[in-house]
């Protein structure tokens, strides 16, 4: 079989274009798209489903899946054919897959069978004739699969990140995996060295890919995205469900199988996975005074001079001197999830949508960045009743709506990790005083720290919390009997000897022992429960939107590599000052993403003009406006070097210039100074065309540099604000300067030189050649 191998250092992987010829594997694809009844679940973002022989007939191939004309497909309607096809889904063999339907189809319909045995053919008669030779002629055990699990990929957009099939685990058998329809790139790095241990291919239509089980154990594979690849692919699965009894429980049940049951049916057992935590992910900005009314401010409060105030400026922050954590717990009703750094911007939205002599606001309540909580204000009398819940409707209404939000949240909760540890302290100095007066295991959950700390405890902590009345989720107390919810989480920060599905699963059973009138369940809930971990802090809240308030809110007909969030964008508009009537530019548009939001906030009363040095860039984000009904006359979009877009626009013809200026990665700066230069240029060129106190707003990944720059032109722009924000994995900074109509300094060194001139006995001529020397800043 060594003609098939990839070149990994443990030879593992098998691959055959030629498997099928072009006719069968037409014929083989056409079939499935047809009659196959594919599945999509909220944890996968493409179809599947999955196919077992019955126990009893795995050897004659019967059990044949009647797919008749009812049978649906995913094109179509677009919905889940679950069920709808009349086909028998049942526990079958039981065989568990991470992302799997909740039940499988028994049976093989006669496409499925016929690969089946072609797949096998291929493997046993390769692998016999190898085994054979080096095993002193004893010939092995031939394969004979039972499991097939089919994924139906729709575009090159629908792909699946690094794993391996830990459900294999266990077993000795290989995996044998079928491609039909568009060819698709298949890549597998080595488990403990990626860099130099892996091999890439392209699955051809009609190949095979064979993986011994080996390759579970020491290697990852994916199938990455691929934004040219326009048709869909099918792939086969083909694997070994053995019923003979051992493994994990007894029943051939697998660690990898058990691991998957564990995540999908709450079943209380944990990884013990330990590290240590890094206390600087949770590390703010200093805040400081603000003057009047004494609001706390983060990271925007104004830099230079009285004037400018900025967006999001007079933010309110929490502060554990000022505020007592129980009286704004008993105020909380909702908490706003946003960018971390970015709440001082949801604060502001917050404070203009909603009455603030009813609710106020406080950014990183108990200390939980990238959260505001919505306070309703003690002084405030509730109504009760139908007022009261009409009211509540209302405003959840309005937090929908929101612009710089992800997720609003019914709060319930929140706690810090240290009150885990304090729990599992107490309980080890009970023990020591019964049996010893060492001090040796409390010194020893002291180092441990917040690393200690994994699922099995998260349970034992909430249960105990929610048994003692200190925690209640009133959305689950007021679920019908047979009610259904799931939990969520976001984990952020390092050192956690935990992940979120694990929080998921052990906060979330807790939830579901103690409120037992209802079950949890992956998909058509009826209630999400939020449990975010914030390096320390954990905020537990019901969520009411259904899907993230950023996502989607443009209709994109082109999607740049990069897009900035339109949250953010949103926060940069606001930034920027803008008025009806204004006109805006964006000279790195890549989609238009903040000119989109632009003109949908201020509803077509302003102008825009994008630019981008890509053509198709320009041209896609020409596309998307278009889209939304933006046409020409309200936003134009040109191929220009920023540098130059003086040429487009006449000098001081702008009123704001909102723009996410390129990091350095995508564009291929590799140098800093280049990016430098690129910076100081642009700024200069913008002074130009922009009018007097205009605004630039720029969303920038080296934000110190940046500033740098604009305190050497600090005679042009006075700086405003600059906000380190997290995105996905990084910390940009939004800068915000203004335009300075007159270099004052400038303008102070010509006077001065103007009246002294009558002091030195030098020609006027001479006076103009040294001390007004024509420099040409353009080309600077």
């Amino acid at each position: 079989m060594e003609e098939y191998l990839l070149p990994l250092r443990t030879p593992c992987v098998y691959y055959d274009p030629n498997f099928l010829s072009d006719a069968e594997a037409d014929e083989a694809y056409a079939d499935l798209l047809k009659n196959t009844p594919w599945e999509k679940t909220p944890k996968i973002n493409r179809w599947v489903t999955l196919m077992e022989l019955p126990k009893d007939d795995d050897d004659d191939g019967g059990g044949d899946v009647d797919q008749g004309d009812d049978a649906k497909s995913c094109e179509g309607s677009g919905t889940s054919g679950k069920d709808a096809s009349g086909t028998d889904r049942e526990e079958g063999r039981g065989y568990r897959y991470r992302d799997a339907p909740g039940a499988s189809i028994v049976g093989f319909p006669p496409v499925v069978q016929k690969l089946k045995r072609l797949a096998e053919e291929w493997y046993n008669s390769r692998s016999e004739q190898h085994d054979t030779n080096d095993n002193n002629g004893e010939k092995p055990k031939p394969v004979e699969f039972n499991v097939c699990l089919l994924n139906y990929y729709q575009d090159g957009t629908q792909r699946i990140g690094w794993h391996s099939d830990r459900e294999e685990l266990g077993r000795t058998t290989p995996i044998a995996s079928i491609s039909l329809g568009a060819p698709r790139q298949f890549l597998i790095r080595s488990k403990t060295d990626g860099v130099r241990d892996r091999a890439s291919l392209v699955m051809k239509h009609g190949s095979v890919v064979v993986m011994e089980n080996v390759c579970q154990w020491k290697y990852l594979h994916s199938v990455p995205k691929e934004a040219d690849v326009a048709n869909g692919r099918i792939n086969l699965t083909f694997r070994c469900k053995d019923d003979g009894g051992g493994g994990e429980d007894g029943k051939g049940t697998t660690a990898g199988e058990l691991e998957h049951e564990k995540r999908d049916h709450w079943i209380n057992q944990i990884s013990t996975e330990e590290g240590a935590l890094d206390s600087t992910a949770g590390s703010w900005k200093k805040e400081a005074e603000m003057g009047e009314g004494q609001k706390r401010v983060a990271s925007t409060m104004p830099i230079e001079g009285g004037g400018g105030l900025v967006f999001g400026d007079n933010a309110q922050f929490y502060d554990p001197v000022h505020h007592s954590e129980d009286e704004v717990a008993k105020s909380v009703e909702y908490v706003v999830k946003t960018n971390i750094g970015a709440e001082s911007y949801c604060v502001a939205e917050l404070e203009e949508v909603l009455d603030i002599e009813q609710y106020h606001m406080l950014a990183r309540p108990f200390g939980a960045a990238g959260y505001v909580a919505v306070c309703r204000r003690i002084t405030n009398n509730a109504s009760g009743g139908s007022d009261e819940a009409e009211m509540l409707s209302q405003i959840e209404e309005t937090l929908l709506r929101l612009r710089t939000a992800h997720h609003v949240l019914r709060y319930h909760d929140h706690f810090d990790l240290a009150d885990v540890l304090s729990s599992l302290e107490a309980a080890a100095a009970n023990d020591t005083a019964e049996t010893s007066n060492d001090t040796s295991d409390e010194e020893h959950i002291t180092k441990k720290a917040f690393g200690s700390i994994n699922g099995e405890m998260l349970y034992e902590f909430y249960k105990d919390r929610l048994v003692a009345n200190k925690a209640s989720i009133p959305s689950l107390v007021n679920l019908e009997g047979g009610g259904t919810f799931r939990t969520s989480c976001e984990r952020i920060g390092s050192g956690h000897g935990f992940q979120a599905p694990e929080v998921e699963r052990e906060i979330g059973g807790a939830m579901s022992e103690y409120y037992a009138h209802i079950k949890p369940k992956m998909n058509d809930f009826d209630v999400q429960v939020r449990i975010d971990v914030l390096c320390t802090k954990v905020i537990v809240g019901t969520q009411i939107n259904v899907d993230d308030l950023s996502k989607e809110r443009h209709f994109l007909r082109f999607r740049n590599a990069v897009t900035i969030k339109t949250n953010l964008a949103y926060a940069m508009i606001r930034c920027a000052n803008i008025k009806n009537g204004d006109l805006v530019v964006d000279p790195f548009c890549g989609s238009g993403t903040i000119l989109l939001e632009a003109l949908d906030v201020y509803q077509k009363q302003i102008k825009c003009v994008g630019m981008d040095v890509s053509r198709r860039s320009a041209n896609g984000a020409r596309e998307n406006a278009l889209a939304e009904g933006f046409g020409d006359d309200l936003c134009q979009f040109h191929c220009c070097d920023a540098r130059n877009f003086r040429r487009k626009l006449e000098e001081e013809s702008v009123n704001a210039i909102v723009t996410n200026l390129p990091w350095g990665i995508m564009t291929g700066h590799k140098n800093v100074s280049d990016l430098q230069s690129m910076y100081e240029v642009f700024l200069r060129t913008a002074w130009y065309i922009l009018k007097d106190r205009g605004r630039i707003v720029m969303l920038v990944l080296r934000g110190l540099q940046l500033t740098r720059i604009i305190r050497k032109l600090s005679g042009r722009y006075r700086l405003l604000s600059v906000n380190c924000v997290r995105t996905t994995n990084n910390l940009p900074s939004i800068v915000v300067v203004e335009k300075l109509a007159v270099d004052e300094v400038r303008d102070a060194v010509k006077r001065q030189l103007g009246y002294l001139a009558q002091f030195v006995s030098v020609s006027s001529e001479m006076h103009q050649a040294v001390h007004y020397e024509k420099i040409d800043e353009t080309t600077l």
